[in-house]
């Protein structure tokens, strides 16, 4: 209503609306959304390059000769699901009998995809395992858990780099390729470190808290949370490096199958080009292009063709294909009731 005349005025409403800024998306979503197809097309546009220059038919028939061997394949990576698995319950602790088996195997189903096609995979599984189980633990604790886990994963992964990097030294010297492998054992292995430590400090917590009072309790819920245990959570360590040791054996199974004269050193030397591959094509979904490139480049230190090589990397991505899709479709096939929160769970990890 006008003040004066008693009459009714949409005027300054309508220009307040009107100055009110719309809430967008924020740049880096948009960025990202931008840049995700961007690099997966990078990604099979050098898959295509590489295809072309080992030759499309001699590389159909080294697949379709090795076929007969991805069940083997397929059965270890049901072995990897479930240590990964094991190493996200064991970042429960105490608590991880509150979690359900069957919900934590459809939360290790649905992250298993998100980690082969999402950026930064690994840490994006550990969300959205957070994301899925949080219901029966409660966020900040389900959050410290993810942490861990992702911690314990990038220190299984630097672990197992040394004995690749060994390996790597016997076949070919202190090349590029064991250099690179070396380094990214240290990396790894000092990100886990620093990581844990950030999450145990009090300072960053504080700061957090400050920022967001009403995250002020979960912030400290989650400290004390890391705070349990070990600098280094061996739990959940030793369970990927159980699962890094299957994929061991995965690429000596994939290596013998295309007709690579396959030993312990090679094997080894396979895994730890895969993880540097991996480092390198973090931001490509699946590293399509990346670690087929990485095994085209070493068929000589594998001594065998660049197809040979290749399809080590073709016949992963296979396999991998799979549990994608099994992942991607679980949230479709297999639902579940709503769980109510439940309130403010003490810390957890031991």
């Amino acid at each position: 209503m006008d003040n004066v005349r008693g009459e009714m005025t949409l005027g300054r409403p309508m220009r307040a609306a009107v100055m009110v800024p719309p809430v967008g998306v924020p740049w880096k979503r948009r960025a990202a959304g931008w840049l995700r197809p961007l690099f997966a097309m990078m990604g099979l546009g050098m898959l295509a390059l590489l295809v072309r220059r080992v030759g499309p038919r001699e590389l159909g028939q080294v697949l379709l000769d090795a076929a007969p061997w991805l069940p083997w394949v397929a059965l270890l990576e049901v072995g990897r699901q479930a240590m990964d698995a094991l190493a996200t319950r064991a970042a429960y602790g105490a608590k991880a009998e509150h979690v359900p088996l069957r919900l934590l195997a459809r939360a290790q189903l649905i992250g298993t995809a998100v980690s082969s096609m999402a950026p930064a995979g690994r840490a994006a599984a550990e969300a959205t395992k957070a994301a899925l189980l949080s219901p029966h633990m409660g966020g900040a604790t389900a959050a410290a858990a993810a942490a861990t886990s992702q911690a314990a994963s990038l220190a299984a992964g630097g672990l197992i780099s040394f004995p690749c990097a060994a390996a790597s030294y016997v076949l070919t010297g202190w090349s590029a390729f064991t250099f690179a492998m070396l380094g990214h054992g240290v990396l790894l292995v000092g990100a886990s470190t620093g990581m844990r430590a950030c999450m145990r400090a009090r300072r960053p917590c504080s700061w957090l808290a400050r920022r967001s009072p009403r995250l002020a309790h979960h912030t400290e819920q989650f400290r004390e949370t890391a705070c349990h245990g070990a600098l280094l959570p061996w739990g959940p360590m030793l369970a990927f490096l159980s699962s890094r040791g299957l994929q061991v054996a995965q690429y000596a199974v994939l290596t013998h199958a295309v007709g690579i004269d396959t030993s312990v050193v090679q094997a080894l030397f396979s895994q730890g080009l895969y993880l540097c591959a991996l480092a390198v094509g973090s931001l490509v979904p699946g590293q399509v292009g990346v670690s087929d490139g990485a095994f085209a480049l070493a068929a000589g230190v594998l001594d065998t063709t660049a197809a040979r090589a290749m399809s080590v990397a073709l016949l992963s991505h296979l396999v991998q294909l799979v549990f994608v899709t099994a992942g991607a479709l679980t949230p479709l096939v297999w639902r579940l009731p709503a769980t109510p929160r439940p309130a403010s769970p003490a810390p957890v990890y031991r």
